[in-house]
């Protein structure tokens, strides 16, 4: 039902944002990022647009969630993690068919240009989020959470920016990918909430 759910949710913005009012403004602010681009600062943020690489995601997903699952003596930290990346990689193909965004041109765009939704960005928002709601169980007060939640709010930001930047998605590709991003990662952690519920554990 949560695929579903976010499959239908974003099909249906990725519909929305195809329309001409939202397009000629999307494309104002990617000119005004390309013509403003730096090289130097292109080239710190070229490593930072590769976080939410498939490489970089999917071993860090399953080193975390091992030591994660080693930590809680549980092993429900891995598959979830390993299960957000299997839930972005075959919804993403199925919403890449059904909205058919378009890709911005190659030639302003600083390495290979991607269309609706952004991958990378729904990636960064599905493993560092699903991490944040693991550890914030350990680590609970406040204080703590709002740490970790700045740090991965932070992560998010810099990476789907850098895409944009870049020139590697329209801007509604990178708010598409976070808000589809989103919705896998509540689906997850309302598994997490039902299985340890089920288990008598918080």
């Amino acid at each position: 039902m949560g695929g579903a759910a976010t499959l239908l949710t974003s099909w249906a913005i990725g519909r929305l944002v195809q329309r001409d009012p939202v397009t000629r403004r999307s494309r104002q602010l990617y000119e005004y990022c390309h013509e403003h681009r730096s090289a130097a600062l292109s080239r710190r943020l070229d490593p930072v647009t590769t976080i939410g690489g498939y490489s970089v995601i999917g071993s860090f997903s399953v080193l975390v969630g091992a030591i994660l699952a080693y930590d809680r003596r549980k092993w429900t930290p891995l598959p979830l993690l390993i299960g957000g990346v299997v839930a972005e990689v075959y919804l993403q193909k199925a919403l890449k068919r059904l909205v058919r965004g378009t890709k911005p041109p190659a030639d302003s765009s600083v390495g290979p240009p991607g269309d609706y939704p952004s991958g990378g960005a729904a990636r960064t928002v599905i493993t560092f989020g699903l991490l944040a709601h693991l550890l914030t169980q350990r680590w609970g007060s406040p204080a703590e959470r709002r740490v970790i939640w700045s740090i991965v709010a932070a992560l998010v930001a810099a990476q789907g920016g850098s895409r944009l930047y870049l020139g590697r998605h329209w801007p509604e590709d990178v708010a598409g990918g976070w808000l589809f991003g989103w919705l896998v990662l509540r689906t997850l952690t309302r598994v997490d909430e039902i299985v340890s519920a089920g288990t008598g554990q918080g």
